[in-house]
């Protein structure tokens, strides 16, 4: 499912931003006009949420070891008991997924917010892909 945003007078293709997204799941079989509506809502989400990862797995150990080592550093003299300093890391990792893994993000589109993956659940279906891609 496709949405291209800010587009331009006279055509049905040409805009700003535009993504494509790849969904999957019982829902595209029985009732594949809403699950085509789901994936619209998702592809607008993308556009406008620009999520960099579909979601944590696939997010490259570097990364999550990099952000570990930058939030290890800003807590490093906050004296407090290790095990508290690791709550707090995996906490502010779960954030950092919540902001740039699609399937955690609150979906934008949807009435409520609902995490992007739980809104899918709900819907039999599951994102298999996205690409984002600025014009």
């Amino acid at each position: 499912v496709a949405y291209v945003h800010g587009k331009v007078d006279g055509t049905s293709n040409a805009g700003s931003a535009a993504a494509i997204v790849e969904i999957a799941g019982e829902g595209v079989v029985k009732d594949p006009q809403t699950a085509n509506e789901a994936g619209k809502k998702l592809a607008m989400h993308v556009v406008a949420a620009k999520p960099l990862y579909l979601d944590p797995q696939s997010v490259p150990e570097e990364i999550i070891a990099k952000e570990k080592s930058i939030l290890e550093e800003q807590i490093a003299d906050s004296k407090k008991p290790p095990e508290v300093l690791e709550k707090i890391i995996n906490g502010k990792i779960r954030k950092f997924f919540a902001e740039t893994c699609l399937t955690e993000q609150e979906h934008m589109v949807e009435e409520g917010n609902p995490k992007v993956s739980k809104a899918l659940k709900d819907q039999g279906l599951t994102v298999k892909s996205f690409q984002l891609m600025f014009i």
